[in-house]
């Protein structure tokens, strides 16, 4: 099911975070930015859930031609990195590498651009203590840092807009603890309401600045 219905699209392409699947469709953060958009831009953009749980970047680079391609050229948001970082108890390693997801996302951004389309990445959310060690004795926060910063690094390298979702979480005060489930990882029914919020207000910050041809697509 599709949360658009007319304008510009919107892409929300990554992992659990973003397909939100532990909740009913209406509160999903997609669903929710959808509603947000509305409220400021009637008709003005559409948003699609692509987001599927438990994927790492290649697992999403695999699919990307059946479930992103069609729907450019859009504004393709990109979470990832939270699997991809992680380390299996078996296993001294991540999912995937730094650099390979590096590669990725930098793969992912190209193909938006070449397709006519904009590339926004997202800085994954801070997340609370996650208990126990990793195959590699590392907890899974401090496993999660360098994708992060690769994000990051990669976004400024490329010229492209990103959402720093930990810098916005701390301008607003947010309790990690109220905007994380219990997992300490996946959202709360009350994180999506204020993920949703998050992104709106990193789009305004970059693409729907005044001026973008998208901020006035609905006006």
């Amino acid at each position: 099911m599709e949360t658009g219905h007319g304008g510009t699209r919107i892409i929300c392409f990554g992992d659990s975070i973003t397909e939100a699947g532990e909740f009913p469709h209406e509160q999903r953060w997609p669903t929710i930015l959808q509603r947000l958009l509305d409220a400021r831009w009637p008709g003005g953009f559409e948003v699609h859930n692509r987001g599927v749980s438990n994927n790492t970047s290649a697992q999403a680079f695999d699919r990307f031609a059946a479930d992103v391609l069609p729907l450019l050229p859009g504004v393709m948001l990109i979470e990832f990195g939270f699997n991809d970082a992680n380390v299996p108890d078996w296993a001294r390693v991540p999912r995937v590498a730094v650099d390979e997801f590096r590669k990725n996302l930098r793969e992912f951004q190209r193909i938006a651009l070449n397709s006519g389309g904009q590339c926004v990445f997202v800085i994954n959310h801070s997340i609370g203590e996650v208990t126990g060690r990793q195959g590699n004795g590392e907890n899974y926060r401090d496993n999660v840092a360098p994708y992060n910063i690769a994000i990051r690094d990669l976004a400024v390298t490329l010229n492209t807009p990103y959402i720093d979702l930990p810098a916005a979480m701390a301008a607003r005060s947010v309790d990690v603890n109220d905007f994380v489930a219990e997992d300490k990882l996946h959202l709360s029914q009350h994180g999506n309401q204020l993920y949703a919020e998050l992104i709106l207000e990193g789009l305004q910050a970059t693409i729907l600045s005044p001026g973008n041809t998208h901020a006035s697509s609905g006006a």
